[in-house]
């Protein structure tokens, strides 16, 4: 058996491929995620010999190599979503995921193994997704003699009000500005609601006390130097809060400068900040480096590499869903030899009804407690292929449960037909929507029997809709829908369920990449 350890474990999905071989032993799993480990926990009884990691943040991979006398294969996917990119304005300029894929490279130096697998890379090829020069590794990057480029992040479009940004930076001055983040946030979504009377009324009806509580706690240095608060609080009292949105507009872009600097220090980003005086922008310089160069250049020549794209369809999962992999093997052990990706393994094409047809006339959940396991009816005349795969060991369903929805939500599933979305729906039952011609197909999608699913994400967040039912597809419909056999259970509340579901890699998917990775070992 190959010991192997799985970092970013999620609930599971990767270690299941690989252990459904039989040839795979994971002897340690990370996830910082405590309903992830609760389902990981779950999926392992009887497995107390796991060594479960909460944070692989300076973690000693090498002590734990040792304790285990060698590890054979590290597997993982280090989330990359909001990954670094000079070349965006978002909320945030760094991601803490930069330092998650080092720390997955990290780890690999550091253990050795026989070979390793990285899924959902495809920021490895990107050159908009790119590390910031820091502090906390310059030594290191500049000693391996990484390239740097020269980049510019925009802090700030202009100044606030008759504020300098620049004058308040530079003499330190940034806490007798900066609101509280709670505070922030507050009055980020009620700006965010402004174009839709519904959601706006429903907020201030539901926020306007705590706002006004959280303006009243900020500092009176803060307070003082900061009118609009006042007149936040004076236009809730008078419900005439419209009247200053496009100030507060500004003075949130006016406060995200603050939260953007913070993130460059905290992160200990190497930078220098100035004002264009042509546009008027607040800019911080950087030095970013392609994340390809870096990985290549810490692995040396001790890994023989090969990357591409893999679609689950190929593996037998009822699902599109292309995912970037990374596989190593180290270069003492293939010698000659190419790494070849993996083809997939002949498995027909599955179709959303094949995956959860037979579930149809099983009572659904809408609560968040547990439900029980509801055991299959004597019937297994209709079960397709797929279905009896999924049912393998298993007395019945769990995680059968959906969404409380409201009846608005309900009309909406009512009048989709399969294979339309939120686009194909009157307007009277968009109107809740802000901007509705901005939203993307995946929301309220009803899925077509005879096709695989699109790529399964939170299925919760998107309304996902069963192709014969009015109702939101359950935790384990989405889950089938994924590969992931009704024996395995998930654990937390009904939004974390869905989210693990979303996050995982398909078990059938990542058992073809054990497979391959096999033939090197």
């Amino acid at each position: 058996m190959l010991k192997t350890i799985d970092l970013f474990a999620g609930a599971g999905g990767l270690s299941y491929g690989f252990e459904s071989t039989g040839e795979f032993l994971i002897v340690a799993a990370a996830e910082n995620n405590k309903n992830a480990r609760k389902t990981y926990i779950e999926n392992h009884k009887g497995r107390n010999d796991i060594r479960l990691i909460p944070d692989v943040r300076d973690y000693d991979f090498s002590a734990l190599a040792s304790e285990f006398d060698g590890i054979d294969v590290v597997i993982g996917g280090p989330p990359c979503q909001g990954f670094s990119n000079a070349n965006r304005q978002k909320n945030h300029i760094i991601s803490m995921n930069n330092s998650l894929v080092k720390e997955y490279f990290r780890a690999v130096k550091e253990i050795r193994p026989k070979a390793f697998v990285m899924e959902n890379v495809s920021m490895l090829s990107s050159e908009t997704h790119r590390f910031y020069d820091s502090a906390k590794d310059h030594d290191v990057v500049t000693s391996l003699g990484v390239q740097m480029r020269e980049d510019e992040l925009v802090l700030a479009d202009s100044d606030y009000n008759g504020y300098s940004l620049m004058n308040i930076i530079q003499a330190d001055a940034v806490a007798d500005y900066k609101i509280s983040d709670e505070l922030f946030q507050l009055l980020n979504v009620l700006y965010k609601n402004r174009n839709s009377e519904e959601r706006l009324s429903k907020y201030i009806k539901n926020k306007s006390k705590l706002i006004i509580d959280k303006i009243a706690s900020q500092a009176e240095e803060v307070k003082n130097n900061l009118g609009i608060l006042n007149r936040i609080v004076d236009m809730i009292n008078t419900e005439q809060i419209s009247a200053c949105f496009t100030e507060l507009g500004q003075f949130i872009k006016f406060q995200k400068t603050f939260r953007l600097k913070e993130e460059l220090d905290s992160n200990e980003i190497i930078y220098e900040i100035e004002n264009d005086l042509q546009t008027g922008k607040i800019i911080a310089r950087v030095k970013s480096y392609s994340v390809i160069e870096y990985v290549n250049k810490i692995l040396g020549d001790d890994y023989k590499k090969n990357s591409g794209v893999i679609n689950s369809l190929w593996f037998g999962v009822p699902q599109e869903r292309r995912r970037f992999i990374m596989i190593g093997v180290r270069s003492d052990i293939i010698q000659e030899k190419e790494i070849e990706m993996p083809e997939g393994n002949g498995a027909e094409i599955v179709t959303v009804g094949q995956a959860i047809g037979d579930l149809r006339d099983y009572e659904v959940d809408e609560e968040d407690n547990e439900p029980e396991k509801l055991p299959y009816d004597s019937s297994t005349e209709n079960l397709s292929d797929y279905a009896r795969i999924m049912r393998k060991g298993s007395e019945g369903i769990s995680n059968h449960i959906v969404p409380k929805s409201r009846d608005k939500a309900k009309a909406r599933f009512a009048a989709l037909k399969e294979g339309e979305n939120f686009h194909n729906l009157d307007n009277g039952l968009k109107d809740n929507y802000a901007v509705p011609e901005r939203t993307q197909n995946s929301i309220y999608l009803r899925l077509d029997s005879n096709r695989p699913s699109g790529t399964v994400i939170n299925v919760r967040k998107s309304m996902w809709i069963h192709p014969a039912i009015d109702r939101a597809i359950s935790v384990r419909e989405a889950a089938r829908l994924q590969s992931f056999p009704d024996r395995f259970v998930f654990k937390g509340t009904k939004d974390a369920q869905y989210q693990q579901v979303g996050n995982a890699v398909p078990p059938l998917m990542a058992k073809g990449i054990a497979e391959t990775v096999l033939k090197y070992l």
